[in-house]
């Protein structure tokens, strides 16, 4: 009896009862065959599968089990369209009905999978239909590859160009990629949608040439756009690259571009730069002006500390002529004959007429640099002019000039810096008396019209015609008084416009030849807060007698000349002790010893600034409140608003105003005694 054939034996290939050698030998060859196709079957990369009609699995081989993540007897009893995604079913249903008509003889689709954990695979299939020798269909045959990396590969860069693609018409400028071909020629790998707004070319002349738009190019710069198309040498360094450069640009002109590249290596080993291209004409145009504003700035500043340094040089030396003048003049007063005290009030003339020219120019330089600083304030004009009238009274006195008592038909408050507004009340009350009539007179006058407060001040001189008026403003030109003994520099009503126009007001000139001048400085109007009243003007300086030391005074000073004039001054305060230390450090060590009732500090000390040195006092409990008088040849006013700011309760310049100084010991000692 012969044995039944095995399962896997096909009938056709069992051992007949009897068989010639021949024979056995073809159905040796033809089972070796079957064998070899099983084996490619099942260890075959791709998936395979033979598919019924009706979709079920007949046979599958591991990978397919592996791609669609089933397991053999589980894929076994189903069919594809119960693991075909529901958006593919259609057309996979479609297809084998072609196929089973004859209208298809294969296909091959990209199509997702259902794996049983819920996830989605994407698969490459190719089918075909095996049929009878009659042309019957049997079954399918399927090989199936994975290609959900490839997918997920596809996306991303479908993504990416998006990406770039939004960029490029978003982003400001030219987004591309470069790569070379084999001579090492530049071409854009992909180029954004700004070719045309960036050189004025067609977007498809630039992908098809790299190097069309070196004709836009600036010829100084050709030779270096020319050397960024170079193709990288083998095994050389690569590293990003910022680059710059100008073109010329038919509708736009001279503009200037640039951006940065960075370079990969690609998958293949070709390099390729990614890159942006900007217009940078408006950057470097803003940093062009911002470079030139910080010079400007720095110019500025520097000047303003020349101008600083300038002041306080030229007054330091001033303050000892002025103030031993007045110095000999107060407390001299009976040792001295008329001849010598005259020849003392020339002194002190001379001296105070060169600290007046001193003190403009260095203004208008300030001015006419932009860099005067102002801090506007409410304040009642009525103070300023009752305090201008005060300084200029001497002046009046010694030209037989009366100036009546000011006008005011109510006291509105202003806004305006103070320093800077009794600075023009001074100027226009000097001119009013220089320029008048032998007995003449000033009358300032105080009215308010609208938001602005008007400050006149009218004189009884020569008056103005309209050719002198035409040429008020110009800078040293004295129309004419140059040839009179009237002293003057010619830019004091210059300054006066100027400040006024820096604080929001204007000066105004009325005058007629033969009868007079009236000069009407307007200034804004504050709001209406309570200030004080006027002070009424203090009168010149006397000694007083000698009582127990009531104030103690450290005087933190470097200059000899300085302090022996401070030393005289405060003789006529027998009351007040006078402590001097000759730097920062000696100041320090001398506060500590002894605290003293007020510091009175020079700003410009040998060891250190008046500031630093307040500073350190101030870290000090014991010394922190402890009341600081600045005393400096430094007398810009930014300077007294910053020592004002610092805590300073008083600032008094060089050349040394005795009355200012003696009112300051005054009011302190005034303080102790109330303590």
């Amino acid at each position: 009896m012969n044995p039944a054939p095995s399962p896997d034996q096909p009938a056709a290939l069992a051992t007949p009862p009897s068989t010639e050698p021949a024979q056995l030998a073809e159905l040796a060859a033809l089972r070796a065959q079957v064998a070899r196709y099983r084996a490619a079957f099942e260890l075959s990369a791709p998936g395979q599968a033979v598919v019924g009609l009706n979709g079920r699995f007949i046979e599958v081989n591991d990978s397919l089990c592996q791609i669609l993540g089933y397991p053999m007897q589980d894929l076994l009893q189903r069919r594809f369209q119960d693991i075909t995604h529901p958006d593919d079913l259609a057309r996979d249903t479609q297809a084998a009905a072609d196929l089973k008509a004859g209208i298809l003889d294969e296909y091959r689709q990209e199509k997702r999978y259902l794996r049983p954990d819920g996830t989605t695979i994407w698969a490459q299939v190719t089918s075909r239909l095996a049929r009878d020798e009659q042309g019957q269909p049997l079954y399918f045959v399927s090989v199936t590859d994975d290609i959900t990396e490839r997918k997920a590969s596809e996306l991303a860069l479908r993504e990416r160009e998006a990406l770039l693609s939004s960029m490029g018409k978003f982003v400001p400028g030219l987004i591309h990629k470069i790569g070379f071909d084999a001579e090492g020629r530049a071409r854009f790998l992909y180029l954004s949608d700004r070719a045309m707004e960036m050189f004025e070319l067609p977007h498809e002349l630039m992908e098809r040439d790299y190097y069309a738009h070196h004709i836009r190019v600036h010829p100084d710069d050709l030779a270096y756009a020319r050397r960024l198309a170079m193709a990288p040498k083998p095994g050389a360094r690569l590293r990003p690259v910022d680059f710059e450069y100008r073109v010329i640009l038919p509708s736009k002109g001279l503009r200037v571009y640039g951006g940065h590249a960075i370079p990969v290596t690609e998958e293949d080993g070709s390099v390729v730069w990614y890159g942006h291209t900007a217009d940078l004409t408006d950057k470097k145009a803003l940093l062009d002006a911002r470079m030139a504003a910080q010079v400007a700035q720095d110019a500025n500043r520097a000047k303003n500390e020349f101008l600083s340094r300038v002041s306080h040089e030229l007054r330091t030396p001033l303050n000892a002529v002025i103030g031993f003048a007045q110095l000999l003049r107060l407390s001299s007063a009976g040792q001295l004959n008329a001849d010598q005290l005259q020849q003392v009030a020339h002194i002190e003339n001379a001296g105070s007429h060169l600290l007046g020219i001193i003190s403009d120019v260095l203004d208008l330089s300030r001015i006419e640099a932009g860099n005067l600083p102002l801090a506007a304030e409410p304040c009642r004009p009525s103070m300023l002019l009752s305090e201008a009238c005060h300084l200029v009274g001497p002046l009046a006195s010694e030209r037989n000039i009366a100036i009546c008592p000011p006008q005011v038909s109510e006291d509105p408050v202003v806004c305006v810096d103070p320093i800077r507004l009794r600075q023009v009340l001074v100027n226009l009350l000097s001119n009013a008396i220089k320029y008048n009539r032998p007995h003449g007179q000033v009358s300032p006058r105080i009215w308010r019209e609208g938001e602005q407060v008007a400050i006149a001040i009218d004189d009884t001189g020569l008056g103005l015609t309209a050719e002198q008026q035409a040429h008020l403003f110009e800078p040293f030109n004295r129309l004419g008084a140059e040839c009179t003994s009237v002293e003057g520099t010619g830019i004091g009503l210059v300054i006066v416009r100027k400040l006024l126009e820096a604080m929001h007001g204007r000066l105004e000139v009325r005058s007629q030849p033969g009868q007079g001048s009236s000069f009407i400085a307007w200034v804004p109007q504050a709001d209406a807060v309570d200030l004080p009243a006027a002070p009424a003007p203090s009168a010149s300086p006397t000694a007083r007698p000698a009582t127990e030391t009531e104030l103690v005074v450290l005087y933190a000073e470097d200059n000899d000349v300085n302090i022996e004039l401070v030393r005289e001054v405060l003789k006529l305060r027998p009351g007040c002790q006078l402590l001097v230390a000759g730097n920062g450090a000696e100041a320090l060590r001398m506060a500590h010893a002894h605290v003293p009732d007020l510091f009175l500090l020079d700003m410009h000390l040998g060891d250190m600034t008046g500031f630093e040195l307040a500073h350190q006092l101030a870290q000090d409990p014991q010394l922190a409140d402890v009341p600081r008088v600045a005393f400096s040849a430094d007398a810009m006013p930014d300077q007294i608003h910053r020592a004002r700011e610092r805590g300073f309760n008083g600032y008094l310049t060089k050349p040394l105003d005795i009355r200012a100084l003696l009112a300051c010991i005054d009011e302190h000692i005034e303080r102790m005694r109330g303590q």
